[in-house]
């Protein structure tokens, strides 16, 4: 057996189960079909002789009875017909008997039959001249004699085959009941070898198994050096060696990770940056030596999070890079999680010092030359320029000052540029929004362009695209994007060739493109087109500083807006430049936010409040001019207006003592007010629209229209609820509305509700950033419009990267972030 596979082993002996009861079922049923037909052959022998037994004792008794007429009245033709069929019946008997070997009813029937002879020879006619009284007499007792006897002789002979039936019937019960036993015993004998043979099976395989499961245990439990000795059927030989190579494999693959675990180990140690695996619920699970040395306190077994390390929060960490400036280092934090071995997360700190501090000397030094050059070069470019307007140069003179101030013009453009970099870098832009139309900025940039243009032979295409929406936008960084973005395509378009500078409104905006037949980018140059420095070959050589496209993504940026670049070589590229709406209803122009609606002037000079007015006619509003705030609240309270412009400074009733009646009042309490005074720092004006005076038009047409769309600014505090304490008391002095919050979906449902110009965050929050990323301020944003937020205690635990402030400077940062806005 040990030779053979367990396959044929139970296969050989399925077959061999199946075989062998088939045999023992056909025998059993042949015997039984054997003693069913020799049943059924005696019962018809002997019913066959009951029947003509029947016939016969019938026979006898109808002679009888006619043979006890007298001679002359017998029925000869039925005696002839009994008679024949007795003989019939009689031969059929004897056949029966003959085929059966039975003596008895042999006996019996030739008994019946030589009665009913001898009755017949007696019943014959008698001869004349005989005595028939007498013989007649005597004749009909013999004949009555034999006539019983013959019918005792057929009685008998059917009582015989009611013997003989039982008797087969009791032979067919016996024969039945031994094939049966035969058969059932057959079959147990074959199952029972069947068991025997599968027993031996499983003996042979049983000592095997158990040496492999053994085997195994101690595999699992760290013995790799644990083999077995192949044994039993041909299956579990082979298994028993696939067991050992197994494990020999295991044994050189553990041996080789242990090897590179040691060396990933020494390698880990020697980094110079800091490595911290955490768990899943943020326990630190490992660390290396240089941890130890950049955050010292992040160890193993402390749990990271909720600013009681200085990481900072996963969040943030996990979607990039993010600076941490401590005591001792400037560290570079990141994060990614790992996706096996259960998961966690691993941290990587690197110290860059060194390169923040190279990125500020790099900044400053920028900022330092770019602002040491721009004095010589105005010396330079005006008495270059004085130079020129001066008589008595001769030609090749007056073309040397030409060059002279081209490049001059070349150097400040180029100093400008650095200096725009060094800001950006330093996030040091501030952008004067205001309702500004892009139709003019691009028509003042084409202007300025055109010497430029038609030096080169070159063609300007200028399409405006008729009345559209006013842009949100610095006007004078947008001058700088255009002029940056039509120079660009200037430079790098050949003698000849076609400019184009186009004006839409799109579904993000005011779209500026500025496309151009130039030589085209690359794929590789379109991928590094916006790098600072970076700079294609224009023709002849003729390229720019490599800083004008990097200026016009900042730019861009800043203003909440995007960029789009399409080029192909050979035909030329586009810049779509997408800029945001006027807010309000976003996609109408001012003019159509304003138009109608009923603004009230107050003031105490009457031709101020005209002034005022006059400068406000291009909004299309309604203007009512009053000259006292008692006069103000009785129209604010008699109709309805929706703005009010103040003055600060009136006999009486003074626009802040206005202001504050219209506060408590529940109908005007939400109406927008814009305050014009010469003293905008005024504690009162914090949370109101303020325009300094003297009044520039522009400005004040620009603050009524945000305010109109805007509303009253208002301010959103999302904090944790021990810190309303600290701040109900300040904001309330400071005539502040503002709504109050405690989660970051709270402050998203608040900022669809209503519209919010500063948002004050809780840095003491479970994930301040997660709150920054769900709010939206739709008022007038400025650049500080988000200000963070700590109890004094929570301050060292905070590590969010930006700037935090005790909890008791929140008011005032408020207050200066709303006059920033208020200036911008």
């Amino acid at each position: 057996m040990r030779r053979l596979s367990i396959a044929r082993v139970l296969t050989g002996t399925l077959v061999g189960i199946v075989l062998i009861l088939a045999v023992i079922t056909a025998l059993g049923i042949a015997a039984l079909y054997q003693v069913r037909q020799d049943y059924e052959n005696r019962l018809s022998v002997t019913s066959g002789l009951e029947v003509a037994a029947a016939n016969l004792e019938s026979s006898a008794i109808f002679e009888d009875l006619e043979f006890r007429k007298p001679p002359g009245t017998r029925d000869a033709r039925a005696l002839a017909r009994s008679q024949t069929g007795d003989a019939q019946a009689a031969q059929s008997a004897q056949r029966l008997v003959s085929g059966a070997a039975d003596a008895d009813s042999e006996r019996l029937i030739n008994d019946e039959r030589q009665a009913e002879g001898a009755a017949r020879a007696l019943a014959a006619p008698s001869p004349a001249g005989a005595q028939p009284g007498v013989s007649e007499r005597r004749a009909q007792g013999l004949i009555a004699l034999h006539l019983a006897r013959a019918r005792a002789a057929a009685a008998e002979l059917s009582a015989r085959q009611e013997v003989r039936a039982d008797a087969a019937r009791r032979t067919a019960r016996s024969k039945t009941r031994r094939a049966l036993v035969a058969v059932i015993v057959s079959g147990g004998l074959a199952l029972l070898a069947v068991l025997l043979l599968i027993v031996g099976l499983i003996r042979s395989m049983r000592a095997p198994l158990a040496e492999l499961v053994s085997a195994t245990r101690r595999l699992a439990d760290g013995d790799l050096n644990s083999r077995v000795e192949p044994a039993g059927p041909r299956e579990l030989r082979s298994l028993g060696e696939a067991f050992n190579r197994m494990g020999e494999d295991l044994a050189g693959a553990t041996a080789q990770i242990e090897a590179e675990r040691r060396r990933l180990s020494i390698t880990i140690e020697s980094l110079g940056d800091a490595l911290i695996i955490c768990e899943t619920d943020g326990t630190v699970a490992a660390v290396n030596p240089r941890a130890g040395e950049l955050v010292p306190d992040v160890l193993p077994g402390v749990r990271v999070g909720r600013g009681n390390t200085q990481l900072p929060e996963l969040a943030t960490a996990l979607a990039g890079e993010v600076i941490v400036e401590n005591e001792r280092a400037t560290l570079a934090v990141t994060a990614s999680r790992l996706t096996s071995g259960g998961g966690g997360v691993i941290w990587t700190v690197r110290d860059v010092s060194e390169r923040a501090r190279l990125e500020r000397a790099k900044t400053q030094f920028v900022a330092t030359a770019s602002h040491e050059l721009r004095s010589p070069l105005t010396s330079i470019k005006g008495y270059v320029e004085l130079l020129g307007n001066s008589k008595g140069l001769t030609t090749r003179q007056s073309e040397f000052v030409r060059i002279i101030l081209l490049s001059a013009d070349r150097l400040v453009d180029l100093v400008n540029d650095l200096l725009d970099v060094a800001k950006l870098e330093a996030n040091n832009v501030e952008l004067d929004r205001r309702p500004t139309d892009l139709s003019e900025v691009l028509q003042e940039v084409a202007e300025l362009m055109h010497p430029r243009i038609e030096h080169k032979h070159q063609t300007l295409d200028l399409d405006l695209g008729g009345k559209l929406p006013q842009a949100y936008v610095d006007p004078g960084r947008a001058r700088q994007i255009v002029t940056n973005l039509l120079t660009n395509a200037h430079i790098y378009t050949a003698e000849g060739g076609r400019l184009g500078m186009r004006l839409r409104a799109g579904p993000r905006g005011l779209e500026i493109a500025v496309s151009d037949t130039g030589r085209g980018m690359s794929p590789a140059e379109r991928a590094r087109v916006f790098e600072r420095f970076y700079r294609g070959e224009g023709p002849r050589g003729e390229t720019g500083t490599g800083l004008g496209l990097s200026i016009v993504k900042s730019l861009v940026d800043l203003h909440g807006g995007s960029i789009d670049l399409e080029s192909q070589v050979g035909v030329g590229t586009t810049f779509t430049v997408h800029l945001p709406l006027m807010p309000g209803n976003g996609r109408q122009p001012v003019t159509t936010v304003t138009e109608g609606r009923r603004v009230l002037v107050v003031d105490d000079e009457p031709h101020l409040t005209q002034l005022i007015a006059e400068k406000l006619a291009p909004l299309g509003v309604e203007t009512v001019l009053v000259n006292s705030g008692r006069d103000a609240l009785a129209r604010l309270r008699s109709e309805r207006f929706d703005l009010v412009t103040l003055d600060v400074l009136m006999p009486g009733i003074t626009g802040i003592d206005t202001l504050r009646a219209m506060r408590d009042d529940p109908r005007l309490r939400n109406l927008p007010a814009v305050f014009i005074s010469a003293f905008p720092d005024t504690n009162g004006l914090a949370s109101e629209w303020v325009v300094p005076k003297p009044v520039d038009g522009d400005e004040l047409c620009a603050v009524v229209a945000s305010a109109v769309a805007a509303g009253r600014t208002r301010v959103l505090v999302v904090g944790r609820e021990e810190m309303r304490a600290h701040l109900d008391d300040p904001l309330e002095r400071l005539g502040v509305e503002y709504a109050w919050e405690a989660t970051g979906p709270g402050a998203a449902r608040a900022c669809v509700l209503e519209r919010f110009e500063v948002a004050l965050i809780d840095a003491g929050l479970r994930n301040p950033q997660a709150v920054v990323e769900s709010v939206e301020l739709r008022g007038r944003r400025g650049p500080h419009a988000v200000i963070f937020f700590s109890a004094q205690d929570d301050a060292p635990a905070v590590q969010i990267g930006v700037p935090v402030l005790p909890v008791e400077q929140a008011a005032l940062a408020v207050r200066a972030a709303l006059s920033g806005i208020r200036e911008a």
